[in-house]
């Protein structure tokens, strides 16, 4: 039986620090106006915050892996929350990537030693059901967090947002308590507990291309979408922060299904399948009225259909290494996605279009489908190691 204090501690701490991450996006029409900033420099912080994450994350991970050690997962909280929530509170842009930077380091250490937590409590017959636990959690309060964001904005200007630091403080102390008494487990015998299935490190890479194209994509829609509803469609903030909550809460039923059906189905064909699906959704959001919030809701449930999916394949070909696979799918390639938001920026900037600019992501929705065909990942493969 999983020791139940740990488990939740690690799956509270996921649900605390993935709160934070998307508050950025609806902070940034704020700090446009109030700081004078252009499309490019308001991506580029969050493209900070993405690549610092995603170039350490592989890091610690592989860290872990060869020595057992990982940060404390209490700590992590607390330094995302703190570095995000008090970003709303400065008028300097070098301070302001300094907080940023902070939480993306706050970021990068949570997610390997949780998800190494979450392995080193979980009897293996059901480590595959914890680790999906583990994600949804994320990945609801990654949807509330707009909607948390945008209602304090609406109610007490941009400097509320600072308020958001306390459930990361209260959090902090109580996931140290429940955390404490976790083991650590050795490297060996971490690997022993999964039965190699036939894979390659090659197809891993293949996989985590994937993850990184669905991520240019999603990440650029999720960073831009509220200020091109506020500028081209003139929402206000709180009903901007609406739609993206309930977009990311599509995006939670995409990885509840997609997850679900990846063990009746095969992992493979559901990956391709909600790749496939999401590019004439992608295409909708470029449209107006309900067509337009159609396109937006069914995009982030295809999207996110193949998320859990393709971490459990990554862990899956590569056993035994979860802080690598996590530092891959979980930091690589939201740095990845965070740099597409750059470039979003800059051709926002030089054309004045944030529209077309947008819709350019269509390049890689496109090529991911077609990258996930070339994993090699046989029918016998698709019986889950992970999952009872």
């Amino acid at each position: 039986m999983a020791k139940s204090s740990p488990l939740t501690g690690a799956v509270t701490g996921h649900f605390l620090i993935d709160l934070y991450t998307p508050v950025l996006p609806i902070i940034l029409p704020l700090l446009i106006e109030t700081m004078g900033l252009s499309y490019f420099l308001a991506g580029l912080v969050v493209t900070v915050f993405n690549v610092v994450s995603s170039i350490t994350q592989p890091l610690v991970g592989i860290w872990g892996d060869k020595t057992g050690k990982h940060a404390d997962v209490a700590f992590c909280v607390l330094l995302g929350a703190v570095g995000i929530s008090l970003s709303a509170l400065t008028n300097n842009y070098l301070i302001l990537l300094m907080l940023v930077t902070g939480a993306a380091v706050g970021h990068a250490l949570f997610h390997p030693a949780a998800m190494d937590l979450v392995y080193r409590v979980s009897p293996p017959a059901k480590l595959g059901k914890y680790n999906s636990l583990f994600t949804t959690a994320g990945s609801i309060s990654y949807a509330f967090g707009p909607l948390i964001a945008g209602a304090l904005i609406a109610f007490g200007g941009l400097p509320a947002v600072c308020w958001m630091v306390l459930p990361g403080i209260i959090g902090a102390a109580w996931i140290f308590k429940l955390t404490r008494s976790a083991e650590p487990l050795e490297p060996a015998a971490k690997k022993a507990r999964i039965s190699p299935i036939a894979g390659s490190a090659s197809a891993a890479a293949l996989v985590v291309t994937v993850c990184a194209l669905r991520a240019i994509g999603y990440t650029g829609i999720i960073t831009y979408l509220p200020t091109m509803l506020t500028e081209s469609e003139g929402m206000t903030t709180l009903i901007s922060s609406v739609i993206v909550t309930i977009m990311l809460l599509f995006g939670v039923a995409g990885q509840l299904a997609g997850g679900r059906l990846s063990d009746k189905y095969g992992r493979k064909r559901m990956l391709v399948a909600g790749l496939v699906l999401a590019i004439p959704c992608f295409m909708l959001i470029f449209t107006e009225g309900p067509v337009m919030i159609f396109g937006i809701m069914s995009y982030a449930f295809f999207a996110s259909f193949c998320y859990v999916t393709s971490v459990t394949m990554t862990q899956e070909l590569l056993p035994g290494k979860t802080g690598l696979a996590s530092g891959l799918t979980l930091g690589f390639t939201m740095g990845v996605g965070g740099l597409g938001a750059a470039v979003v920026g800059l051709v926002a900037d030089a054309t004045g279009n944030l529209s077309g600019a947008l819709s350019l992501m269509i390049i890689p929705v496109v090529i991911a489908p077609l990258i996930a065909l070339l994993v090699k990942y046989k029918k016998a493969d698709e019986t889950a190691v992970l999952h009872p």
